[in-house]
């Protein structure tokens, strides 16, 4: 069975997808592209594709069955629910909204379309993952306590809104359960972060992503307790965005990102290691001992694969395999839309100054 797909945004990320769909996933047969860009629409006609201005004209042409939704996030919400009312199956990337009214809005639609939607968490789809995943479950872990996460060291608008998501996902994976309580606080100059801190993120990154409003900040940190009475400390890392560039096109290295996390269990720790598609290392120390030991190389992949071709191709694979089954994927609009509850919440906990509840109460992003 093959089915007929749509890209609305034609920036990096929907090349990538294009071209990974093209390569490995022969069940999705993509006609067209969206973008308002005249150059990223003639690169799309090029390759043989309809190139299109804009989404309601892509889906006016082709009437596809799949829409993949690769636009910067403040589309994200509209072009859902277009999707959805079309009657076409979704894949989105992440965050799923930009605020949790916008996500409860997008899940209302696609559960009354009836189409399946997934959203672009590939992490755990990932070999390293798989591996950290059974590293937890060994005797020589014990129980799970906490996890430490370490952001990529962005402005913290961009960490918490598209990076954080990804830890956040994972986490829920590796628990099983949802954080149910954060508490999250924003440092700039050695004081509080105010609302006259808060600015666009074109402002804290100047090379793109000009997606959100954000708050401007040194330090960021959050604490989260899941139902199943684990903890997660979420730190970012120093700032350095010209290291964190420099690093990033280098990637021959584990230590060529900052972003990891560490699991921490009665009797060992486990760390997964973002780069390249994952490392994971192991050391037999447990999190409440002061002895130090080095970190043993658990796993490390063959060859670097720094745009996460074979995760996100296990991921479309579960997605179109989703719709043929008529059966949910692995990475669900709910849980997306939970991770969005998550993200938001550091801001509400901040400006609150105390720990809030999740899923939030009140539905609108925490800065407007």
């Amino acid at each position: 069975m093959t089915f007929t797909a749509g890209i609305i945004g034609y920036g990096e990320r929907g090349k990538t997808l294009e071209k990974v769909i093209r390569e490995h996933v022969p069940e999705i047969r993509i006609e067209a592209v969206a973008d308002p860009a005249e150059d990223r629409r003639w690169e799309a006609v090029k390759t043989g594709l309809l190139g299109c201005k804009s989404a309601e004209e892509l889906i006016d042409k082709i009437r596809p069955q799949i829409v993949i939704i690769t636009t910067n996030p403040p589309h994200h919400c509209e072009q859902v629910l277009m999707a959805a009312e079309s009657g076409c199956h979704i894949f989105c990337e992440k965050p799923l909204a930009l605020s949790p009214e916008e996500a409860d809005r997008m899940v209302a639609a696609v559960r009354k379309a009836g189409v399946v939607c997934t959203v672009d968490f590939e992490t755990i789809f990932s070999e390293s993952f798989i591996v950290l995943k059974n590293g937890l479950r060994r005797d020589g872990f014990g129980e799970l306590l906490r996890f430490d996460a370490v952001d990529k060291g962005r402005p913290p608008a961009y960490d918490i809104e598209t990076c954080m998501p990804h830890f956040l996902h994972a986490f829920m994976d590796l628990t099983g359960s949802k954080p149910v309580e954060v508490f999250g606080r924003v440092i700039v100059d050695g004081r509080k972060a105010t609302l006259g801190d808060v600015v666009p993120i074109s402002q804290l990154y100047p090379q793109g992503r000009p997606h959100d409003i954000g708050l401007r900040a040194d330090p960021i940190e959050a604490t989260y307790l899941f139902a199943t009475g684990v903890t997660v400390r979420y730190f970012l890392a120093e700032l350095d965005e010209a290291y964190v560039i420099e690093a990033g096109k280098k990637a021959k290295k584990p230590g060529s990102e900052f972003m990891h996390f560490i699991a921490c269990g009665t009797r060992g720790q486990v760390k997964w290691h973002q780069t390249s598609t994952g490392y994971v290392y192991a050391k037999p120390v447990p999190q409440d001992t002061l002895s130090v030991m080095d970190w043993e190389t658990v796993y490390a992949p063959e060859k670097p694969d720094p745009t996460w071709v074979v995760p996100t191709t296990r991921l479309v694979q579960d997605f179109v395999d989703a719709i043929v089954r008529g059966r949910e994927p692995l990475t669900t609009i709910e849980d997306a839309a939970a991770v969005v509850d998550q993200t938001y919440g550091i801001y509400a906990s901040h400006l609150a100054g105390r720990p809030v509840k999740l899923p939030l109460e009140d539905r609108k992003h925490p800065l407007m």
